[in-house]
């Protein structure tokens, strides 16, 4: 009795039909969009990534690296820690997404049989063609060797009719010799404009978003001041550095406020592992944060946000254990954070002057605070929001006028 039991049950499992196994994921259907949503904002021709992924043919050879990368987490870019805060530009692939490009490449990285057209993007432009372009009036020509070089470069706008209220900025120049641009404006009288900086570009950062109804205001006949940071490649460099200036088209009924929490005094010992550097800002008014953006050199190490509240509670609102000038990331918060008057927020960071930190460029030199990439910087930048007395419309630019340049 039991042999025969055997024997109808193989029998039963032979004319079992097989379970029909899960496809592998294609480029067409599955991972080129996956890509077109996280990568190839980056990795298309001009961009500060290495090399293009807007097709198959352009993606196949690099199937092995994107795995390894992605498997990493070391792509998409994200330094942040996720306990901290929520960020509506959060780069980070889910598990799904990173196991869908995983079994693509495991399985032989197929095309696919159906189609897939990549995103079509502003030629030099991120966030599409801007209302208004303000440029650098000639080129300027880095040499090929020699100190970084820090300069300011006014531009003028140009034929603007009247004030206007900006959505978003973004700030563009030639990546290979620029380390950083912070632009800021200066009305016709050249005072600076008091609610900080207009936008600014470093590697990593793609532009600078106010999200309606907040914006920043840009004055009539103002100068932007292109406050430059070149370092020189090896090769004589031409660059010509523009803005971007995106309009608001709501009305406006909160007003940006850019500033940082600087620490211009730190002395970093020779071969220190671990130097603390800190510094606060206290809010002068009720306000809401909607963005930051860590900025150090080459040893900058970690770098830390902490609100403390007027009764004395602490929250730490974001965290970056492992600083990485190559992606100076800005953080849009996916909701801008309520900060009572009189609240501070506390800017803590650390370096590695060690022989152990394999970007820097000498462990046995002390280091001071400065503008070359071999000194250093603790510069804790962030955003908020003001609400201002009366809601503004934002005026249009007459469609007859030609601003741009």
């Amino acid at each position: 009795m039991k042999l025969l039991a055997v024997t109808a049950l193989v029998a039963s499992t032979l004319a079992t039909p097989a379970l029909a196994q899960t496809p592998a994921p294609t480029w067409n259907e599955d991972v080129g969009p996956l890509l077109a949503k996280h990568c190839m904002n980056c990795h298309r021709p001009g961009e500060i990534a290495p090399m293009s992924l807007l097709t198959y043919e352009a993606a196949r050879p690099w199937a092995r690296s994107i795995r390894n990368e992605v498997l990493a987490r070391v792509m998409p870019p994200w330094p942040a820690d996720p306990a901290y805060g929520r960020f509506s530009n959060d780069r980070r692939l889910s598990e799904a997404e990173v196991n869908t490009i995983v079994s693509w490449v495991n399985a032989g990285a197929p095309k696919g049989s159906g189609t897939f057209t990549p995103p079509t993007f502003a030629d030099g432009w991120l966030l599409g063609e801007p209302d208004l372009i303000v440029e650098m009036e000639q080129d300027y020509v880095v040499p090929a060797g020699g100190p970084d070089i820090n300069i300011e470069i006014p531009v003028p706008i140009r034929n603007l009719p009247h004030d206007v209220w900006v959505r978003a900025v973004e700030v563009r120049g030639n990546p290979s010799v620029v380390h950083h641009n912070v632009v800021y404006s200066v009305d016709a009288q050249g005072a600076r404009d008091a609610t900080g900086r207009l936008a600014s570009f470093t590697p990593g950062k793609q532009y600078d978003l106010f999200n309606e109804p907040a914006g920043k205001l840009v004055k009539k006949e103002s100068t932007l001041v292109f406050s430059m940071h070149y370092h020189p490649n090896g090769t004589e460099t031409r660059d010509r550095s523009k803005v971007g200036l995106f309009l608001a088209s709501k009305p406006i009924s909160y007003q940006i406020h850019s500033r940082v929490v600087a620490d211009p005094k730190l002395e970093i010992p020779p071969r220190e592992p671990n130097y603390l550097s800190a510094g606060e800002f206290t809010f002068p008014v009720d306000a809401e944060i909607t963005l930051f953006k860590p900025h150090m050199h080459w040893r900058g190490k970690d770098m830390k946000y902490v609100l403390q509240y007027p009764d004395g509670r602490e929250e730490i609102l974001l965290s970056v254990p492992k600083y990485d000038m190559n992606w100076q990331v800005s953080y849009e918060l996916a909701e801008p954070k309520g900060v009572p008057k009189g609240s501070v927020l506390k800017v803590v960071a650390h370096f590695d002057n060690s022989p152990e930190n394999p970007r820097n460029p000498d462990p046995n030199v002390k280091v001071l605070w400065g503008s070359d990439s071999r000194d250093e910087m603790m510069e804790g930048w962030f955003d908020y929001r003001v609400k201002m007395p009366e809601v503004v419309i934002p005026p249009t630019l007459p469609k007859t006028s030609s601003p741009q340049r």
